[in-house]
């Protein structure tokens, strides 16, 4: 019991990132006879906002959307094997969970958490529900649920199941109980005890039914054996029993305490200190012996290399991004970190740092025990706990795998991205959108001319055209994957060149989804418009053709008939055009190329033009698999922000892609990642450009 205690003690004493802890009352109940498995009533979450290890944002289950297990157990610490016993009743009333059930395990964990409480240890709890549907609420935008009214951002659980709760000694809930009490009146203690051992207490002048557990335990140690009894003539015998063992809970207690505090102050020794802790308990050191030993052994000392069991001290989730962004060549380093933290990443990884060697590292740093350098399934699992265990309410990790290969990947993968062209951002109106739903727009066009104010001073309102654009954001993305040869092979390249071709991946199915839409635009841009310019007086290059074009695109009126007053910005040409139209707009002199021509030869040689629209490109304007596809047409737009002809909108504003870990399944060694992006793109005002046929 006291080795479980104080581990129990060391693991909160490493959690290093800040949590949120339950302040959870333990009390015996008074007045109800003690024995027989005791029954625990815990109000497990009261239905707020919970940060949870594992999870970039606070947490809020909704319990409206919880199922239960068949079988609800309560553990230690989270860990399955260290049971305490099982839920019998849940009830969900007041936006709160409430579970009630009894100690039944016969194991030292349940008597540890029985035993602690009655010495005065205040447990708390921690409920482990698996997510089955989590939506994320953006910021500003809020939910009710549980009773209460939340605003984002936080990842909300609108389905889930619940599987079990632990006795732990930080959680997430501030306002939780657990309460351990004795079994009812009519406990059955004593029933189930040794015939013999029951004689012998009651030659003893000892009643079985009113004796506490740990009275009950000291004296079977007696009669099995350990310590052989003279049959006491007074309870002169028994007071003294109970005296050493509060002696002996006492240098424990001590112990653990002394443990604690070395921990918080080198979490990097857990290896050292925990061995030199337990041997301290098995050989009764006395706590003054224990402190000078830890004294002595504890001493600062050099960096463990790689391969052994020491994790040091400066080791972060940033300092691992950043050695492996260093060890993958990632350019612009400076920009991306702090200047301490890659001097301190250069110090310590000086030649980089492979893939087995993360993995191990991050193992270590959540507890995990080896000195080896392979990295298999025990190892996986350790450096990826966090995310095994569903929604838990504590926080015993030191080190994020999930966070630091994501973070790494998306680095690489944003490279990738911004690889691939992108005039559309040029071309087009860029918007946000909150969810997946249709958008609608209204013109902008018409029905705002000011009015005359008569000498009342009355104003009249203005009218939103009746002219609608929508658009709507749809997710696309690729799952890819570390497999276990990439682990064996320590290839690097697997957590940085895969996500840069995903990435390059993401920018061209955007340029796709755009073009397709831009390009198919025979009813977008027509003479019913009034936004075409045609014949052979269109082809860019000719005589007068630039001048065609600004004339149509500046005769556009309003709904109301007016001019639209909208001057073109930018000169949207194929490949095969682009040198002509760079010439037209950066040339200071036009030459005449044919004299006898009356038009050339009385045409001025300065270039009106030089320099008054932009130039943008693409390849995809004249790639054959686009419906609308050509090398002669071309178009003058309006600067977007102004008005626009095609708009792009993404979910929350995130306008580039991004890469995480997924639910991996650890039935083969490998990490699963997935890389996403929501988008949308439309159409929207044909006032906003003119479209030359160019023949």
């Amino acid at each position: 019991m006291a080795r479980r205690r104080r581990h129990k003690q060391i693991n909160a004493a490493t959690a290093t990132r800040p949590v949120i802890g339950m302040t959870a009352e333990v009390a015996i109940k008074a007045g109800e006879t003690e024995g027989g498995p005791k029954r625990f009533d815990v109000v497990a979450y009261t239905g707020g906002m919970m940060q949870v290890e594992g999870y970039k944002l606070p947490v809020v289950v909704d319990l409206a959307g919880m199922t239960f297990g068949k079988s609800i157990v309560a553990n230690l610490d989270h860990q399955r094997s260290q049971r305490v016993g099982n839920v019998s009743a849940h009830t969900i009333d007041g936006g709160q969970l409430t579970l009630s059930g009894y100690a039944s395990a016969a194991t030292p964990y349940r008597d540890e958490v029985v035993a602690s409480a009655a010495d005065g240890f205040v447990w708390q709890a921690s409920i482990e529900a698996s997510p089955t549907k989590m939506d994320d609420i953006p910021a500003g935008r809020r939910v009710k649920a549980n009773g209460q009214e939340f605003e984002g951002p936080f990842h909300y659980v609108t389905a889930s199941t619940l599987k079990g709760f632990a006795f732990v000694s930080h959680g997430a809930d501030d306002n939780t109980t657990v309460t351990i009490a004795a079994t009812s009146a009519n406990t059955t203690k004593g029933t189930n005890m040794e015939p013999k051992f029951k004689a012998w207490l009651e030659a003893m002048d000892f009643d079985p039914s009113t004796m506490t557990e740990t009275q009950v335990a000291g004296l079977k140690a007696q009669f099995d054996g350990i310590q052989p009894p003279k049959p006491p003539s007074t309870h002169a015998k028994l007071d003294d029993i109970l005296a050493e063992r509060k002696a002996e809970n006492k240098r424990q207690e001590q112990i653990a305490d002394i443990t604690a505090t070395a921990l918080a102050d080198q979490p990097h020794l857990f290896e050292e200190i925990q061995a030199l802790a337990q041997n301290a308990i098995d050989a009764k050191w006395t706590a003054e012996r224990y402190e000078l030993e830890l004294l002595r052994a504890t001493r600062p000392q050099g960096r463990q290399v790689f391969g052994g069991t020491r994790v040091d001290r400066q080791l972060t989730n940033d300092m691992l991004e950043a050695t492996l962004c260093r060890t993958a060549r990632l350019p612009d380093l400076e920009a991306r970190f702090k200047p301490e933290l890659l001097e301190a990443s250069e110090k310590m990884y000086p030649n980089g740092i492979g893939l087995k060697e993360t993995l191990i590292t991050a193992a270590r740093a959540n507890g995990y025990a080896t000195n080896g350098t392979s990295v298999t399934r025990d190892v996986l699992e350790a450096a990826f706990q966090s995310r095994q265990a569903g929604i838990r309410a504590t926080n015993f990790s030191t080190l994020s795998v999930p966070g630091i290969l994501s973070n790494t990947a998306n680095k690489f993968l944003i490279r990738g991205f911004m690889s691939v062209e992108a005039v559309w951002r040029a071309i087009a109106k860029i918007r946000s959108v909150q969810d997946f739903k249709t958008v609608t727009s209204y013109t902008l066009t018409g029905g705002m001319t000011y009015d005359k104010v008569g000498p009342a001073g009355e104003l009249h309102h203005g009218t939103v055209g009746e002219e609608t654009y929508t658009n709507k954001a749809d997710t696309y993305g690729k799952m890819f994957a570390i497999t276990r040869q990439d682990i064996i092979n320590d290839d690097l390249g697997a957590l940085t060149e895969v996500p840069m071709r995903l990435g390059r991946g993401a920018a061209i199915k955007l340029n796709v989804v755009f073009w397709t839409e831009f390009l198919n635009n025979s009813t977008f841009f027509a003479s019913g418009n009034s936004n075409v310019s045609t014949g052979a007086g269109s082809a860019l290059g000719t005589a007068g053709s630039l001048n065609a074009a600004e004339v149509v695109f500046m005769n556009q009126t309003d709904p109301d008939g007016n001019p639209l007053g909208l001057m073109p910005k930018i000169l949207l040409v194929p490949t095969t055009l682009k040198t002509t139209a760079l010439t037209a707009m950066n040339s200071q002199y036009v030459i005449a190329t044919d004299m006898s021509n009356a038009a050339d030869s009385t045409a001025p040689s300065g270039n009106v033009y030089q320099g008054r629209f932009q130039v943008e490109s693409s390849p995809y304007m004249e790639n054959t698999s686009y419906t609308g596809y050509s090398t002669a047409a071309w178009y003058l737009l309006a600067d977007p922000m102004d008005m626009a002809t095609i708009e792009v909108c993404f979910l929350n504003g995130r306008d580039a892609p991004v890469v995480e870990t997924a639910d991996a399944s650890f039935n083969t060694l490998g990490v699963e990642m997935r890389g996403y992006h929501d988008f949308g793109v439309n159409l929207q005002e044909y006032r906003a450009g003119v479209r030359s046929a160019g023949s």
